[in-house]
C-alpha cells in the first residue's frame, strides 16, 4: 500500500474533514462550512490541489465521480486566499465536497491507525 504524507493542515483537521464527508444533510454541511476556521478551509482546497495534481492515488470510479465536479474543484485549487476559497466551497454542492473527501479520508485513517500502531 502507498504511503502517503499528508499536509499539517488535513492531519489538524481530520475530525472536522471526517464530520463534513460523513454528515448528509446540506444545511449541516453548509453550517460546518460556515462555522470552518481558516485551517480547515485551506485542508479542503490542499486535497483538491493534490488530488488535481495526482499526487493521490484514486481507482477509476472514484475517478469517474470526481470528474463530474471537476471544473469546481479546480476553482477551489486555484484559491489564493482563505476568504476567496470559503466562498467558492459555499458555493459549490455539498454533494460535490462529500464526494472529494471519502477516498482521501479512508487513507487518511488507515496512515492514522499504521502511526499508533
Amino acid at each position: 500500500m502507498t504511503q502517503y504524507k499528508f499536509s499539517p493542515y488535513i492531519e489538524a483537521n481530520h475530525e472536522f474533514l471526517k464530520r463534513l464527508a460523513k454528515t448528509k444533510s446540506d444545511h449541516k454541511k453548509h453550517s460546518l462550512l460556515v462555522k470552518a476556521t481558516p485551517d480547515q478551509i485551506l485542508a479542503i482546497v490542499e486535497i483538491c490541489a493534490n488530488i488535481l495534481k495526482n499526487n493521490f492515488i484514486l481507482t477509476n470510479p472514484q475517478r469517474k465521480r470526481l470528474a463530474n465536479y471537476a471544473e469546481y474543484y479546480r476553482s477551489i485549487a486555484r484559491s489564493r486566499t482563505e476568504h476567496t476559497a470559503r466562498h467558492r466551497i459555499q458555493q459549490g454542492g455539498q454533494l460535490a465536497i462529500a464526494t472529494l473527501l471519502a477516498p482521501v479520508l479512508s487513507v487518511l485513517a488507515q496512515s492514522l491507525l499504521d502511526k499508533v500502531i
